[in-house]
């Protein structure tokens, strides 16, 4: 029959065994346990106590009572509180002046209002102070496009800020305007070209031709009878040329108005051919003395 046992010698039950056998080992078993443990002098545990060897509970610990394993705990947690306060001073005195500038770097000097990462996604989940910014960025000028759509006033204003003035927006000068001197516009090439251009006064007729200078400064008069030549309207400085043309007749003759003054008074001559250039008069408005100063040539 197998013999097994523990390390301690308590014998085993084995399969092999008849059941009767084994009975009387395991009681044999238990008896030499309980005998052990009577000789250890081994109490049953309780809340606090395990053994012979009295615990503190975690009032008795705190209030450092007098029973037997209470000392020992109270000097743990003193060593405990002692090293705690060491190193809380060690901390504040060595690294606390080091910890608070770095602190106050990171602020950068920032107002108190916004010091904290707190206050700091406060505001910029702020919506009231987003829609402002964003508003006043949308009321900047733009170059990427060219329909940014600003109200009349922040268009006049970017054009003031710019140094434009009216004239950004400024229709082209009209050439009836130019030879007046009127309005306001921007003046353009091909404008500027009609107004060199000669406009035709048409048939003179017998009598006074009345010329009007805001019409135009360069004019062509057919000569159909015998005139006396008036400059009306002139601006101060102001040039204005004439050609006169005979008609198929000729033989017409040119008379000036008083204020048109040529060269040692003498007028120029006229040439007297049929449907030839008759003369050609050239003359500047000076407003201080209230005349046309004038050249004239006959031309052949």
């Amino acid at each position: 029959m197998p013999n097994d046992s523990t390390t301690r010698g308590y014998p085993l039950p084995h399969p092999d065994n008849v059941a009767r056998d084994d009975a009387q080992r395991i009681r044999d078993a238990i008896t030499a346990i309980s005998e052990d443990l009577e000789g250890m002098g081994i109490e049953p545990a309780s809340e606090t106590e395990i053994g012979g060897v009295r615990l503190a509970t975690a009032a008795e610990a705190t209030a450092g009572a007098t029973q037997a394993a209470v000392p020992v705990v109270k000097r743990v947690m003193d060593m405990i509180t002692s090293a705690a306060t060491a190193l809380h001073t060690t901390i504040v005195g060595q690294y606390g002046a080091a910890i608070t500038s770095a602190i106050n770097d990171l602020k950068g000097g920032v107002e108190p209002a916004y010091d904290t990462l707190v206050e700091i996604a406060a505001k910029l989940t702020d919506m009231t102070q987003i829609n402002a910014i964003l508003d006043s960025l949308a009321k900047r000028l733009r170059i990427d496009t060219a329909a940014q759509g600003l109200d009349a006033t922040s268009q006049a204003n970017g054009r003031a800020n710019l140094g434009l003035g009216n004239i950004a927006i400024a229709n082209g000068v009209v050439l009836a305007d130019l030879r007046s001197a009127t309005g306001q516009g921007v003046l353009t090439t091909d404008i500027m070209w009609q107004a060199t251009q000669f406009k035709n006064y048409g048939a003179s007729g017998a009598g006074t031709v009345q010329i009007d200078c805001t019409q135009g400064s360069r004019w062509t008069v057919t000569l159909t009878g015998n005139v006396v030549v008036s400059l009306n309207n002139p601006k101060d400085g102001q040039v204005v040329d004439v050609v006169f043309i005979q008609d198929p007749t000729g033989s017409r003759t040119v008379g000036w108005n008083s204020n048109i003054r040529f060269p040692d008074n003498i007028v120029p001559s006229v040439y007297a051919g049929a449907g030839a250039i008759a003369v050609v008069v050239s003359a500047e408005y000076h407003a201080g003395v209230g005349a046309w100063i004038a050249a004239g040539w006959k031309v052949w």
